[in-house]
């Protein structure tokens, strides 16, 4: 009998993460499905969008500024793993508990410790699978982590397609079984590896000027965007202008897939043009673009559903644009010695933004209308290009290398 070979790459330590991704996605891509329609019965219709925008805004921002710290810190320690098993088991638990959640504040202290526990894994998991990875194979390492995570964050969805006729309270219990499982598989497969511990200062950066301009740049795009809770919001909203429809979920997941496969697809494609036409006009066309055309589309009041799925394909061909090439404008611009502390820096100035654009959004809507919030999101975007291009023709950020 042949005995079965596998990849050089494929070593124990990336098959754990790669499931661990898989249930871990899984368990978390159902809370922006659900969240909003829990937030809605416990607040209320008019009191929905900001709330949802607290939640979901401040959770996301917390959680990338542990993971900041997260990172910096596992450098420190001889053993990686103790913290990426604390987060897996925090977010796949505090999750499910949230399907006994009375009080929206619950709600939010429950959402915060989920992603409190997010933000312990990213970067601590990245430099493990490095760790234990051949250089040459960094890109298959990688790519297979990441293509399995997103397999979950399809099945999570379809989860909540299949069992929309339950409760919400049940869906959230139904979400506890793959971040358990997640928690299991890190905790029995995961090794860690042996690395250099970091004896730089804590707090030392050295970061070139360009950074910081390019900084500001996608400090503003996420001053003018908003949390996928709100994009879900909207869009139960205009698809079923009364109370909690299961038709409306069912539509509005399936949906919610579909934009999750356009980002998937359009990340590696925009990806690659950028390597052969330069960063900067596909993040004006496919990610500022698009988002301003979206936002515009959400702040008019059709309720059909092939006007909703355009909405959504804009939405995963912004993201997927804005999510790679700004990681590789990051890569053209800083040495390797600065990127892991350049990608932290960049991801909380991201939430933090996201943030505050979310609750801003959210009392637009609340106390004028939809239509006013989404048209500033619209302004905002258009107001970024410009002053890219403007930043652009100073500093040439699609400079390689």
């Amino acid at each position: 009998m042949k005995k079965t070979t596998w990849p050089v790459w494929l070593n124990r330590n990336l098959v754990g993460f790669g499931v661990a991704s898989f249930m871990g996605d899984a368990n978390h891509e159902i809370v922006p499905l659900i969240l909003p329609l829990l937030l809605t019965q416990l607040v209320g219709k008019q009191s929905a969008p900001e709330i949802v925008a607290l939640v979901s805004g401040t959770a996301t921002a917390v959680a990338s500024i542990v993971g900041l710290f997260a990172g910096k810190f596992s450098d420190h320690l001889a053993n990686r793993k103790p913290l990426i098993v604390l987060g897996y088991f925090l977010t796949g638990s505090l999750v499910g508990l949230l399907a006994f959640a009375q009080h929206w504040m619950v709600v939010f202290l429950l959402m915060l410790g989920a992603w409190v526990g997010r933000g312990l894994v990213s970067a601590p998991r990245n430099a493990i699978i490095a760790d234990s990875t051949d250089k040459r194979f960094y890109g298959h390492a990688f790519g297979f982590r990441q293509a399995l995570d997103t397999l979950g964050s399809v099945a999570g969805p379809l989860i909540v397609y299949v069992l929309a006729g339950w409760p919400l309270q049940y869906l959230f219990m139904v979400a506890l079984v793959p971040g358990l499982l997640a928690f299991m598989v890190v905790y029995l497969f995961v090794h860690d590896v042996p690395h250099k511990v970091s004896d730089r200062p804590f707090f030392e950066n050295h970061m070139p000027k360009e950074f910081y301009a390019l900084l500001g740049v996608f400090l503003l795009f996420g001053l003018g965007g908003y949390e996928k809770t709100l994009l879900v919001l909207r869009a139960k909203e205009m698809l079923s202008p009364g109370d909690y429809s299961v038709n409306a979920l069912s539509i509005i997941t399936l949906l919610y897939i579909f934009r999750n496969i356009v980002q998937t697809i359009t990340s590696y494609a925009v990806g690659a043009l950028s390597d052969t036409v330069g960063r900067i006009i596909p993040l004006i066309v496919f990610g500022f673009g698009c988002y301003a055309i979206m936002a515009l589309l959400l702040s008019t009041t059709s309720s059909s559903t092939s006007y909703a799925l355009v909405i959504f394909l804009l939405s995963g061909i912004s993201a997927g644009t804005y999510m790679t090439l700004q990681k590789a404008l990051v890569a053209d611009l800083l040495p390797d010695h600065v990127r892991g502390t350049g990608y932290g820096i960049l991801k909380t100035v991201d939430s933090t933004a996201n943030l505050a654009s979310s609750v801003v959004l959210g009392l637009l809507w609340s106390n004028y209308s939809a239509q006013v919030a989404f048209l500033s999101a619209a302004v905002m975007s258009v107001v970024n290009i410009v002053i890219l291009l403007i930043l652009n023709k100073k500093f040439d950020f699609s400079r390689q290398g």
